[in-house]
């Protein structure tokens, strides 16, 4: 299992083409639902401390965006201090900000930055954001704003979409289309065991309600469990056997299913010294947590 970003605005569906293609799993990642298609927001309030480092130890000083033209495959890096010339770093207000983004000549060909009004319960000045506005129509041009650094400040990405997926959907991260033709790029891989801003990030994960996702970084699932039960080609055997190394019982459940879930109990029947059974039964068993193997 892996843990993934969606910092547009679009939702992410994935569809894992199983046994029966009918009843494949759909696995969602929603998008960004503190954006627009066309701009971006930042979700805190001013001024802002951006004279210290982010929790990788990276200046806090830089804001780094992503941004393709025409091909939304084909991904560049925009890096810009946007705390040059603040009258202080660690108060860096809005209108330093968009100055700063505005002065940059390859922002200032793709982007137009200005104030915006938060809406919050704070004084008229806090309320105050910088608006980040592409300058071509989304069927032209894409962008977000990269974790880290000035973001984690800013919190441009505060209500991006995160959720855990099986591994196959890194395919649809931002520039795997190189490996994948069918890549979407629109996925951030997230690595909580590496970085600590992706930690941060899976931890803090709220819906477009400001509501905990409850995802936990430290805890990262097996593909297999994502499945809960819901695959008819993926299946789990717990074999127990005699001391005539004869198998007496299986209990047979599909991969990702939970204690309380139904699964199937297998009985062999043996008459004294035989080695094949006289009888074999299979029965409906509710699991319990005793039933479950895990793979080698």
């Amino acid at each position: 299992m892996s843990f993934f970003q969606n910092p547009h605005s679009c939702d992410f569906h994935g569809i894992w083409v199983l046994g029966d293609r009918h009843l494949s799993p759909e696995f969602r990642c929603y998008g960004n639902k503190g954006r627009g298609d066309e701009m971006v927001v930042v979700w805190e309030v001013p001024p802002y401390d951006l004279s210290g480092n982010d929790v990788d130890t990276a200046t806090t000083d830089t804001l780094v965006i992503k941004y393709a033209l025409y091909n939304s495959k084909n991904w560049n890096t925009l890096s810009i201090n946007i705390a040059s010339g603040a009258a202080s770093a660690s108060a860096v207000t809005p209108a330093e900000i968009i100055g700063n983004l505005n002065n940059d000549a390859t922002f200032s060909t793709f982007f137009t930055a200005s104030l915006g009004s938060l809406d919050a319960d704070v004084s008229p000045i806090s309320k105050k954001r910088v608006v980040i506005r592409q300058n071509k129509p989304v069927t032209q041009f894409k962008f977000y704003i990269v974790n880290g650094r000035a973001e984690e400040k800013l919190k441009f990405n505060k209500k991006a979409g995160v959720a855990e997926l099986p591994t196959y959907f890194d395919r649809h991260s931002v520039g795997n289309h190189v490996t994948f033709s069918d890549g979407q790029s629109l996925l951030v891989p997230l690595t909580p065991g590496t970085y600590d801003v992706d930690a941060n990030v899976i931890d803090d994960a709220i819906d477009a309600h400001g509501v905990s996702l409850g995802l936990t970084s430290g805890v990262v699932q097996a593909d297999y469990k994502l499945l809960k039960g819901r695959s008819g080609i993926f299946n789990f055997q717990k074999i127990t056997v005699d001391s005539s190394d004869r198998i007496t019982q299986i209990i047979e459940y599909q991969a990702g299913a939970i204690a309380g879930d139904l699964g199937r109990k297998i009985q062999y029947t043996y008459t004294a010294a035989k080695t094949k059974p006289d009888q074999i039964t299979e029965i409906p068993h509710t699991l319990s947590s005793g039933d479950f193997v895990t793979p080698a």
